[in-house]
């Protein structure tokens, strides 16, 4: 079915941080009983979606306006959004060698007539996804699309993890092993306002290598390193500072 012609209007973006193996159970908007959905992948890969959510009546309960927004009318017909647009899970969660449970099944019997899960993520789920939402009206097919970045971060340990120096020292610090396609770096010293001089490593440049010149007592705290390739990986140090007495 072509929707070369309709008609687009998009809803406001929706931010999603999570981690590797992690389960996302996303409502979507609900518009007609006939709306069709498809869900792009952040490949370029293209999902249908075979959603069946509960149509409300127009009188609205009270207590149902705790649960949803009514953000709009297109041409006639309400945008109906979860005020609860997502959850996350980890099928690790929950259970024991003793008393297993499946977390999966258990959420996928939970799940409402307009809820679908991406997951379990792995770096390629890193990025935009879009869910485009379609209705037709007056033989016309309109086009309702929410681009969903999804953010996955992977901690990982620093190179040291709670170096120790004396005033004046330089601190040498990166993420404990390199990482590939490595595309930016990022060091956030422990006052966030704080304008620290720093220098990249050659040393490790490709595990997000800094070099802080001449450390003060100022300077000691946490540490923050963020490195963004197929996904976004963060370390952190704690940095103890001592005093040099001649």
């Amino acid at each position: 079915m072509a929707y070369s012609d309709n008609e687009k209007v998009e809803l406001s973006p929706l931010l999603i941080s999570c981690g590797l193996n992690d389960i996302i159970i996303i409502s979507a908007p609900i518009l007609t009983n006939t709306s069709k959905y498809y869900l792009h992948r952040p490949n370029g890969g293209t999902i249908t979606l075979d959603l069946q959510p509960t149509i409300r009546s127009n009188n609205v309960s009270t207590d149902e306006y705790n649960d949803i927004q009514i953000t709009y009318f297109i041409t006639g017909v309400r945008i109906i959004c979860p005020v609860n647009k997502y959850r996350i899970f980890n099928v690790n969660e929950g259970g024991s060698i003793f008393d297993p449970i499946d977390t999966f099944q258990e959420k996928e019997l939970q799940l409402e007539g307009n809820d679908f899960m991406i997951g379990p993520l792995s770096m390629e789920d890193h990025g935009n996804w879009v869910l485009s939402m379609y209705y037709k009206r007056n033989e016309r097919w309109i086009e309702v699309f929410q681009v969903i970045s999804v953010e996955i971060t992977e901690i990982i340990p620093a190179k040291p993890p709670k170096p120790v120096l004396n005033v004046g020292e330089d601190l040498e610090i990166s993420f404990a092993y390199p990482i590939d396609n490595m595309t930016s770096c990022e060091i956030t010293a422990p006052r966030s306002t704080y304008d620290r001089f720093y220098d990249r490593s050659r040393h490790s440049f490709e595990s997000c290598g800094f070099l802080i010149p001449n450390m003060t007592r100022e300077d000691a705290g946490l540490w923050r390193i963020v490195g963004v390739g197929q996904i976004v990986y963060e370390a952190t140090a704690f940095v103890t500072i001592k005093d040099v007495f001649l």
